[in-house]
């Protein structure tokens, strides 16, 4: 293989890219692209995508992984988080490569997150050359999908992990620094001009314009693509749906996983690269492999702990279970009890659901929900004598009342009881009550009068064993998944003929489905080869004298870059805090310190800070060089 480091790449507008380039002995080769704002010489190119890229050019192929405009090594200024332009450049890379002398003129695009959502905007812009893809737990809509899901505003996961970090990422200079000064000539530039990704979120509250043009549709994706999602991961919804929306050639792989790469996790692993390798060698190389004529869909079925496969995604659409909600607490597919129950939010309810870790840690499977399942309203059935097994994505319609508070949040989770009472979370749905009809507009919330809300919950396959019970849960808060409401709202939850509040799950019966064996793991990668030391952080955290609960979450590790010589240790903690009697006083809070020893030998040091309340958020960021401050600034939105 044939390593060249800081490729450039120029772009139309005078931007200067930079990309690490592996070529096999054989070339022209086909060309495996991937486009991070992650840096490809420390963060994203130590941790995932640089050993993947060499089993690829190991495999005979090329492989491009290249930084964004305005970070890591690349020029030009930083845009804002999922903007379009990010779309069109890697869209201009595709071709640029396939142009080069060492690519056979096809290309194909895959990544996990970050990764996978600049995969689906290349495919949606159809650069000639772009022949397949095949994205990674990633987003096609970022307001529905991650950071206002249901119109619920995140809390943890974007605002104190990920708000954090990524400053820190932008503040850091380029790791790989050339004797010419380029690099330093880069960084002062993004330092002058860019602003953190974080600003704009809390100032579009709405489905608006500044989100509507960061959606794709799946529907011009019409290249091959390979579809690999996990079940415990933030974008189990937008992995089936863009594989249920796309025009070409397509296959679904979805697993138990969180948001990590398959080969890495503790549930389940499988070697995902073979089956990517299989990919690119059909739609790259047109080997007849027969990929095509294979089952579509295959997918882990948890709690039955089984791989099975299906010709369609949900594999039985005709198998539904309508399942009333009735005034008994029961949850029956008869005719619900007729009455309304009474409940009181709990902001501090949420706290079992896990985690939603952009961070890829490996950590926040759900726990046993008894503890949330008893601050919510629930609804379960009797013991299910022959067990259920659910595929695709339920729905809750429920007839409520607010009689105190201006808000409502709804969180729908459907649970398996098992018989000792141990309650495990299948999935869960949320909707801002405010945004009933419309994520666009938000309408008022008036006090005693019933309206119906549809709530819809994410993609999940999972078997409820025989003797089990389904379980509903209803409450006002998943905290600190989401943000709470400024109040603790009552509500009423209507039931029987005139207010009929159900949820349809759908099922797949074994005649929808057959067994899969997915392929052992193969590559004998070491995953994280160049980490030295290291350990992720979840902790909750109950004040029992103010009433208050924190969740913590985030990481400690230190590691070798891929540039040798250079040296990253990073300290990042995200915290939510709410109590139980003041929800407007919630905070998220984040702090990242990287200190950084390059390859030429300076001692780096970047510190970010975020606070975020239900009124604004204040950041900081500050950079030392060799004990000399030479960045130091806040914002304040």
């Amino acid at each position: 293989m044939d390593a060249h480091s800081n490729v450039e790449i120029p772009l139309g507008d005078g931007a200067l890219l930079a990309g690490d380039l592996c070529l096999p002995a054989d070339r022209p080769a086909p060309l495996i692209l991937c486009y991070y704002p992650y840096h490809k010489d420390d963060f994203i190119g130590a941790m995932y995508e640089r050993h993947a890229n060499a089993y690829f050019a190991e495999h005979g192929y090329a492989t491009l992984l290249v930084d964004f405009r305005g970070l890591g090594s690349s020029s030009g200024a930083t845009l804002d988080a999922m903007n379009r332009q990010e779309g069109d450049d890697a869209a201009e890379i595709v071709e640029w490569a396939a142009a080069q002398p060492w690519c056979d003129g096809n290309v194909g695009m895959w990544g996990l997150s970050y990764g996978a959502i600049t995969s689906f905007k290349a495919a949606a812009l159809k650069p000639p050359h772009l022949k397949a893809i095949a994205p990674i737990m990633g987003s096609l809509d970022p307001y529905h999908d991650w950071v206002y899901p249901g119109g619920c505003r995140n809390a943890l996961g974007a605002a104190g992990v990920w708000g954090s970090w990524m400053l820190a990422m932008q503040l850091l200079p380029p790791m790989l620094q050339d004797p010419a000064g380029r690099w330093h000539e880069v960084w002062r530039a993004r330092l002058e001009s860019g602003e953190p990704y974080l600003v704009p979120w809390a100032e579009h509250p709405e489905r608006d314009e500044y989100w509507e043009d960061r959606v794709v549709d799946a529907a011009d994706i019409d290249v091959p693509m390979l579809s690999i999602g996990g079940w415990r991961d933030l974008f189990p919804q937008v992995m089936v749906d863009a594989f249920g929306g796309a025009q070409g050639p397509r296959k679904l792989l979805m697993g138990p996983w969180l948001h990590v790469h398959p080969d890495e996790s503790d549930v389940a692993p499988i070697d995902h690269l073979h089956h990517m390798l299989r990919w690119w060698d059909r739609w790259l190389r047109g080997q007849a492999n027969g990929v095509e004529d294979e089952a579509p869909v295959q997918f882990y079925s948890q709690a039955e702990d089984r791989w099975l496969q299906a010709a369609a995604w949900p594999p039985a659409a005709d198998a539904d279970v309508c399942y009333a909600l009735g005034a008994d607490a029961a949850l029956t597919t008869g005719a619900g009890a007729a009455g309304e129950l009474a409940h009181t939010t709990d902001p501090t309810t949420g706290t079992a659901a896990g985690l939603w870790d952009p961070f890829g840690l490996g950590i926040g499977l759900p726990l046993d929900q008894r503890s949330d399942d008893a601050a919510s309203l629930t609804f379960t059935t009797d013991p299910l004598p022959d067990g259920l097994r659910i595929a695709g994505s339920p729905r809750a319609t429920l007839h409520v009342a607010v009689d105190e508070g201006e808000d409502l949040q709804l969180v729908v989770k459907l649970c398996d009881v098992a018989p000792d009472g141990g309650s495990s979370l299948i999935t869960t749905g949320w909707l801002n009550g405010r945004h009933r009809t419309s994520h666009a507009t938000s309408e008022p919330i008036v006090a005693g009068e019933v309206k119906e809300y549809t709530v819809g919950l994410w993609a999940t396959a999972y078997r409820v064993p025989a003797g089990h019970r389904l379980r509903i849960s209803v409450s006002g808060s998943d905290f600190p998944r989401v943000w709470p409401t400024r109040t603790n709202p009552t509500l009423r939850v209507l039931t029987g003929p005139g207010a009929p509040s159900r949820i349809v799950v759908p099922s797949a019966p074994d005649g929808a489905v057959a067994p899969f064996t997915p392929e052992p793991q193969k590559h004998g990668l070491d995953r994280a080869p160049l980490i030295v030391d290291g350990e992720p952080r979840w902790q909750i955290q109950r004040d029992l004298v103010a009433g208050s609960v924190s969740v913590v979450s985030g990481a400690r590790f230190v590691f070798d870059t891929p540039v040798p010589g250079g040296r990253v240790a990073l300290d990042h903690t995200g915290r939510a805090t709410v109590r139980a009697d003041r929800p407007d006083g919630a905070t998220v809070t984040g702090e990242t310190v990287i200190q950084a020893r390059t390859p030429n030998g300076a001692d780096v040091e970047v510190s970010t800070t975020t606070l975020v309340t239900g009124d604004g958020l204040a950041l900081t960021g500050t950079v030392v060089v060799d004990g000399r401050t030479v960045f130091d600034r806040r914002w304040l939105v």
